[in-house]
């Protein structure tokens, strides 16, 4: 919030030599835009409507469908398709593999479920905070039920008396009481929670969670299973998978065959020089082996298995489920186009070799995926979701970006047909862009996409990375977010690149991919897609736009202009300074405050974005701040940041309250 210019040189100066936008931005020009931002009402002033994207003008864009998750009928017969990006719910018959029915749903459904007697689905609708209850004999919604915000993951339980729902933005999850509709409980989770399983003997729900647990930037990541006894309806476990993050769809094993859950992972070495790609040694994908404790009170225990090969990465591994008898289990990589084929059997004798003592210790071993994958059967374009037919005979994956799915012959392990879910499509530079977007295959052995590191269609994933520098272990700095950064630039934190083409072009290629890259045509495409990417619906937000009484005062202390004892703050050190509401938040501009560390070769940084801050923790440039607190009670001690020092403790939460709604 404050600018601090060094060697006593003039403000106009130094703002000259800190600003890096497109064109020239003068005082006066930065007076302007701060008017506007204070004057123009509280609504647009947190950015609530949303900008227009990329390409819409002139003739509207096909609306694709952007298959997200499945479920078969309890005979087989029907395949209920979730289209994410249509707010559609698709039934297809597996007999003629033809689009029977259309159902509408909520905003950006995600997820679904079936009850117990297949007599009822549960579509999550993530931007409307609902669940849709249809009824699968007429298809048609007979409930809107209300749960968290942001739900993905569902489930019944075993008697199919209540609901459960993973609400991601929340961090918890609603248990619903089907007979009243109504929310009973709510259970704090991991971090954005996602997916969530049923064990088979009914009494545990199982919940993934796509973030690791907040802490220190040099610290690696760990991630939560939560698990949930049904019957108390408590939270009884929480299992760690240490060095991973994006934990995904779960599935399990039969008891026979060991009873654990498979639960694929990305393994983020975030604190190795980026360099390390060249040695295939960046980022790793496999899958968490999640054994329940065997009694009451006892711990699960964690074996981590990798599924890339030593020359090849299949990365972003999406979808899992296990067949009936037990035999093969399926991982779908999204960002390699394919879905890997796992002999159990073979499975369980290398976890049988595993020490009591030492669960990590096929944690990093890149020759394991040889000994029980058996085959890697190509799919289309980023399969997220499996499922597998009652008699075990066929599977089916969901492309998210192609609007289509896969049959897969699980007798002989080839791909027999493709049911296309939309018809003939054209294909737009948004689409294409899209596609590129969640394909590892332009990185080094196949490594990672720009969906690896920033999961959920552009979310950042929490992490700060060390990323090319002139010194190796230097500069590390946290992972940004994609929605809505159409009209930020410069991009980086030191502002260094003027536009997305030359963010996702030569800079991409150089030092993140280590390849030859995307080629201009695929740029430009691809720019058109990160410019599209909206943010979710606000939460914190109430209705009509209205700011509840905290939320207000703090509103009045992010434009205040004094004080608490009547001093008047100079302007450049307000916070509406540096984060004007019309610019989403930033001046955009890199400038010193003063806070960079002995580990930065920069010492100014572009103001961030403060878009749907409160879903972007961790804070500051490095990471360092594990919450909105503590960016001001811990990192601000001069006011370097922003005059601070005068708050007490209720004034600042104010302040974080409307911080939120933006």
């Amino acid at each position: 919030m404050k600018e601090s210019w060094a060697n006593g040189a003039s403000t106009r100066s130094r703002w000259k030599r800190e600003a890096t936008l497109p064109r020239r931005v003068s005082l006066s020009a930065a007076f302007l835009v701060l008017a506007l931002g204070v004057g123009h009402g509280i609504a647009k002033a947190r950015g609530q409507a949303s900008l227009p994207a990329a390409g819409n003008s002139g003739a509207p864009s096909p609306r694709y469908l952007d298959p997200s998750a499945l479920q078969l009928s309890p005979n087989g017969r029907w395949l209920y398709v979730v289209c994410q990006n249509a707010d559609t719910l698709l039934v297809v018959d597996t007999r003629t593999q033809q689009v029977v029915e259309r159902v509408p749903v909520g905003r950006r459904p995600e997820g679904i479920a079936l009850s117990p007697r297949g007599k009822t689905l549960y579509v999550s609708n993530e931007w409307s905070d609902t669940v849709s209850e249809i009824d699968t004999a007429t298809l048609r919604t007979v409930r809107t039920l209300r749960v968290g915000s942001g739900p993905v993951g569902l489930t019944t339980d075993r008697a199919g008396k209540f609901l459960y729902a993973a609400n991601t933005l929340g961090d918890d999850v609603s248990i619903i009481d089907l007979s009243s509709g109504k929310e009973v409980k709510r259970l704090s989770a991991g971090h954005f929670p996602e997916y969530v399983a049923l064990s088979q003997d009914g009494k545990r729900v199982y919940v993934s969670n796509l973030l690791a647990q907040l802490a220190p930037p040099d610290d690696p990541p760990t991630s939560e299973v939560t698990v949930i006894d049904t019957a108390k309806q408590e939270v009884v476990d929480r299992v760690m998978v240490p060095g991973t993050i994006e934990l995904r769809r779960i599935a399990q094993v039969p008891p026979a065959e060991g009873g654990y859950f498979l639960i694929p992972f990305l393994q983020p070495h975030n604190l190795i020089p980026l360099i390390q790609i060249r040695q295939d040694w960046y980022v790793s994908h496999g899958m968490a082996v999640v054994q329940p404790a065997k009694r009451a009170g006892g711990k699960a225990r964690v074996v981590e298995i990798l599924l890339d090969d030593v020359d090849r990465d299949y990365a972003d591994n999406f979808g899992a489920v296990v067949t009936p008898d037990g035999r093969e289990a399926l991982v779908t990589a999204s960002g390699a186009n394919l879905v890997s084929v796992i002999d159990v059997a073979k499975l369980n004798r290398l976890l049988s070799r595993v020490p009591a003592n030492d669960p990590g210790v096929l944690a990093d071993r890149l020759d394991s995926a040889r000994k029980f994958v058996v085959r890697r059967i190509p799919t289309g374009r980023e399969p997220v979701a499996v499922v597998v037919s009652p008699d075990g005979r066929t599977a089916y994956i969901a492309n998210r970006t192609d609007d289509s799915v896969t049959v897969i012959d699980l007798r002989t392990l080839q791909a027999t047909s493709t049911i296309d879910l939309a018809g003939r499509e054209t294909i737009t530079a948004r689409r294409r862009g899209q596609q590129l977007f969640f394909n590892a295959r332009f990185s080094n052995q196949g490594q990672l996409a720009c969906a690896t590191c920033h999961p959920h269609q552009g979310f950042e994933n929490g992490l700060a990375w060390s990323l090319e520098t002139p010194e190796l272990g230097r500069d590390v700095v946290e992972n940004k977010t994609l929605l809505a950064i159409k009209d930020i630039s410069p991009y980086k934190w030191n502002g260094a690149n003027p536009n997305l083409a030359t963010q996702d072009g030569p800079r991409t290629a150089m030092y993140i991919f280590r390849s030859q890259g995307f080629g201009a045509t695929e740029v430009r495409d691809l720019v058109s897609f990160v410019q599209s990417l909206r943010l979710p619906p606000n939460p914190h937000v109430g209705p009509g736009g209205n700011l509840n009484e905290r939320q207000e005062l703090g509103r009045k202390i992010f434009f205040r202009d004094k004080t608490n004892d009547g001093r008047t703050i100079p302007l450049n050190e307000r916070c509406y300074f540096c984060h004007p509401p019309q610019t989403h938040y930033t001046l955009r501009v890199v400038v010193n405050v003063g806070t960079s560390t002995s580990l930065d070769t920069n010492q100014g940084f572009k103001i961030p974005q403060l878009d749907s801050i409160y879903m972007r923790p961790p804070y500051l440039h490095n990471g360092e701040a594990l919450t909105l607190e503590e960016i001001w009670t811990k990192y601000n001690p001069d006011d370097k940041h922003g005059v601070t020092s005068d708050m007490n403790k209720v004034q600042l939460n104010d302040l974080i309250e409307f911080l939120k709604t933006m």
